[in-house]
């Protein structure tokens, strides 16, 4: 829903994410892309838990493939914002 707010209905103009008092969307502070963020945390979680070799497997092709979207994401907003916040990483923080 945060990143549906950021845009108004019929309107093409972007605006930088930002944190609100949701606590979901706090990690917009440490990275460009926090649903993927969430979605691989959830899938290496499910992996644990279920300890499947499969499972393992696909959460590590997911973060793969989510790490390509994060990584262009985040180009974009570099490149589309001149005061876009510049400690934010991608999609895991501090690292990547």
């Amino acid at each position: 829903m945060a990143l549906r707010d950021l845009r108004p209905a019929g309107s093409k103009t972007r605006k930088i994410p930002y944190p609100t008092k949701n606590p979901f969307t706090w990690l917009f502070l440490l990275v460009s892309c926090p649903n993927y963020t969430y979605e691989v945390g959830s899938w290496i979680g499910f992996a644990i838990m279920t300890q499947c070799l499969p499972v393992a497997l696909f959460s590590l092709v997911g973060f793969i493939q989510m790490t390509i979207w994060a990584k262009g994401k985040h180009r974009s907003y570099l490149k589309e914002f001149r005061d876009y916040p510049p400690l934010r990483m991608p999609i895991v923080p501090f690292l990547l």
